[in-house]
């Protein structure tokens, strides 16, 4: 064998050396990796190209350079194979590679290489072999067989079938694996065209493809390094993940996205192609929980909420860790729910059960009074009528007139009491005839203390504007006022006026009794003096403002204020 010095093979040597590196790298270094196997294959086959070609091009005798051409078959008929099988894994058809159908795919090239080697008993390859010295450099002049058409047409069909696929990914699939494929389909360009083009007859009388093999696996390098083309491997997923309305990320072991889904894209704010490889805590940084949670190894499981566009959202985050098929760690996923609903449902849920309880504790408190003190009051006036008539029939006219007062107390606080018992267990009447229940308990004050009570109402009707709870509470506050005048005020007369405006309900008490000094009974814990401070706690129970004044001798008055829309629109907010 005898070779010649010439410079053409200082470009095959070095896309020899490029595409050995990588091969060594994806065997070396992402190993274990999906579709490193396919990589390093590939890279292996056109180094093997490459060398061979280089030893063809610098050798000097007819037999030298059918020998090393007769070497480029291996590499001119398993590339296409080894190039299909990496974009086949790239693109989610690695079930073919795992089932090892991709072995039928190298069944036609197998032949073909038997053909080449046999080629001198048949000449089915090629013929008319001689030595062309009309270039720049001696070459191998043949014409080709046609068994060589049948292996270009086979070989060609491979590599258009993974173009297509490449083209599919780039430009058909809307996901954060356009840039990869994109990478792919550019570097296989590199190879298949200058190809197609020595195999057609343009340009030179010697195949350049080789001499790309360099400028392509630097493309597929930028790929990996750059988008970790190794690392981002896609399985048919537009069909699942895409559509979720569940937010879906994939991050490394370096807390780096990998992918999201369009429903995460919606929540961060970012696109896939844009978050792809960048630290989780970059991403996230306007919602820092999702990023807290993904860093902490230890966290499977939060709750965050959010505000999108003015409208109150809460979500829920799950993690959990992703493994290859020999159970290593190689990252996490995250899916993101939103919850809104089920939050909004759950706390409706629990108001629910509130008003229930209360219910059912209305219904006992009921049930007690009527066993209870409905049960006294009724015998005291049972007993107050009793001796009434035996003090009648004996003749004793000296305290008819107090035990007439001491019944008719008695059958008024009785009535009172059922009243309340009836009002405690069904309060729908409460919204409609508010007014009504007003006037009948300041008629019950003048016929059990006769005081004269003067009514002056303004504003028209106001059950309708008032939630039940609230009106109970306004009517406990009147009535403890005018109970409060009936025991200590010593008054003849008492003016009770009502104005409803502009969404507002005043509610003013005056008397003309002895009037006292309201600062000896602030917060006085006197339990037979605690009238005041009930009124001031109902009120403020239900966001009222009450105000209390008097003088000695000059009566006193209490002023309830009470704002209608405000307090409504508070409730149905869920105050």
């Amino acid at each position: 064998m005898q070779y010649q010095y010439t410079p053409y093979i200082w470009s095959l040597i070095a896309s020899a050396f490029v595409t050995l590196l990588l091969g060594i790298y994806a065997f070396t270094r992402r190993k274990n990796a999906k579709g490193a196997m396919g990589f390093m294959l590939s890279m292996i086959t056109l180094t093997l190209w490459s060398c061979t070609n280089a030893l063809e091009m610098s050798a000097v005798d007819l037999t030298t350079k059918l020998f090393w051409s007769n070497m480029q078959y291996f590499a001119y008929c398993y590339s296409p194979v080894t190039l299909l099988a990496l974009c086949m894994e790239f693109t989610g058809y690695d079930r073919w590679i795992k089932n090892k159908k991709i072995l039928f795919i190298a069944v036609v090239p197998t032949i073909i290489i038997f053909l080449v080697w046999t080629n001198g008993l048949h000449g089915l390859m090629r013929y008319d072999i001689h030595m062309d010295y009309s270039g720049l450099f001696p070459t191998m002049g043949k014409k080709y067989g046609y068994a060589f058409y049948v292996h270009a047409i086979y070989s060609h069909v491979l590599n258009l079938l993974a173009w297509v696929l490449l083209i599919k990914a780039v430009f058909l699939n809307n996901t954060v694996y356009r840039k990869q494929a994109a990478a792919l389909f550019w570097g296989l360009s590199l190879i298949i065209v200058p190809n197609m083009m020595y195999i057609l007859g343009f340009g030179l009388s010697f195949d350049l493809t080789p001499v790309f093999f360099g400028p392509s696996g630097m493309i597929a390098a930028w790929g990996i390094f750059r988008y970790k083309l190794f690392e981002v491997i896609p399985v048919a997923r537009a069909t699942v993940i895409e559509t979720m309305d569940a937010g879906v990320m994939v991050l490394d072991l370096q807390n780096r996205i990998l992918d999201i889904n369009p429903a995460l894209e919606r929540i961060v704010g970012y696109t896939a192609s844009a978050a792809c490889t960048k630290l989780v805590g970059e991403v996230c940084h306007r919602i820092p929980e999702i990023a807290r949670a993904c860093v902490d190894r230890a966290t499977t499981h939060g709750e965050f909420s959010i505000n999108i566009n003015g409208e109150a959202k809460t979500y829920e985050i799950l993690l959990s860790p992703l493994t290859d098929k020999k159970n290593i760690f190689i990252g996490r996923l995250a899916v993101i729910y939103d919850i809104t609903e089920k939050k909004l449902e759950q706390q409706e849920y629990l108001k629910q059960q509130q008003k229930l309880a209360a219910t059912e504790e209305r219904e006992r408190l009921a049930r007690d009074m009527h066993d209870n003190l409905g049960q006294v009051l009724g015998f005291i006036n049972l007993q107050a009528q009793g001796i009434r008539q035996e003090l009648t029939k004996a003749d004793v006219n000296i305290v008819t007139s107090k035990l007439d007062k001491l019944v008719t107390v008695t059958q008024s606080a009785h009535e009172e009491i059922r009243e309340y018992i009836r009002k405690t267990r069904n309060t729908e009447f409460m919204k409609t005839d508010f007014i009504e229940v007003l006037k009948k308990d300041i008629l019950n004050f003048e016929r059990q203390w006769g005081i004269r009570a003067k009514q002056d109402f303004h504003g028209g009707l106001i059950g309708e504007k008032i939630k039940t709870n609230i009106q109970v509470n306004i009517l406990n506050i009147v009535k403890e006022a005018l109970n409060n005048i009936g025991k200590h005020a010593k008054a003849k007369n008492v003016c009770i006026s009502l104005l409803f405006s502009q969404g507002q309900l005043s509610i003013i008490i005056e008397d003309d009794g002895e009037g006292f000094i309201v600062g000896s009974y602030q917060n006085n814990k006197d339990e037979n003096k605690f009238g005041l401070n009930i009124m001031r706690e109902r009120a403020a129970e239900i966001g009222a403002q009450i105000s209390i004044e008097s003088m000695i001798g000059m009566g006193s008055r209490v002023t309830l204020c009470f704002q209608v829309r405000r307090s409504i629109n508070e409730i149905n907010a869920g105050r």
